[in-house]
């Protein structure tokens, strides 16, 4: 259900997102400080949206890539603390 609602949040995102590109449609220059570029508005704003969700996904998978790794540190540190809370328990039962 969680995965629908999203789905549909986006949808609507996009319509939105659609038909305000559709609404502007004229020509701009932008000016990249040693080149100017006229290209339509609409596609000014895709690439910008484009851009934008690239570095979003960019820096959630190095937030993910890391937290990973931190779990893999702390499952091999909990391991290590059970094998020797046994080992604690057997040398302690055996006295």
């Amino acid at each position: 259900m969680k995965k629908q609602g999203r789905l549909i949040l986006v949808i609507v995102l996009l319509l939105i997102v659609v038909i305000f590109s559709w609404l502007n449609v004229r020509n701009v220059t932008v000016s990249f400080g040693f080149t100017k570029v006229t290209i339509p508005l609409v596609i000014l704003l895709v690439l910008a949206i484009l851009i934008g969700a690239i570095i979003a996904a960019s820096l959630s998978v190095s937030t993910i890539v890391s937290q990973k790794k931190k779990i893999n540190e702390l499952e091999k540190s909990l391991k290590a603390n059970q094998t020797m809370r046994r080992t604690d328990a057997s040398t302690t039962s055996t006295k």
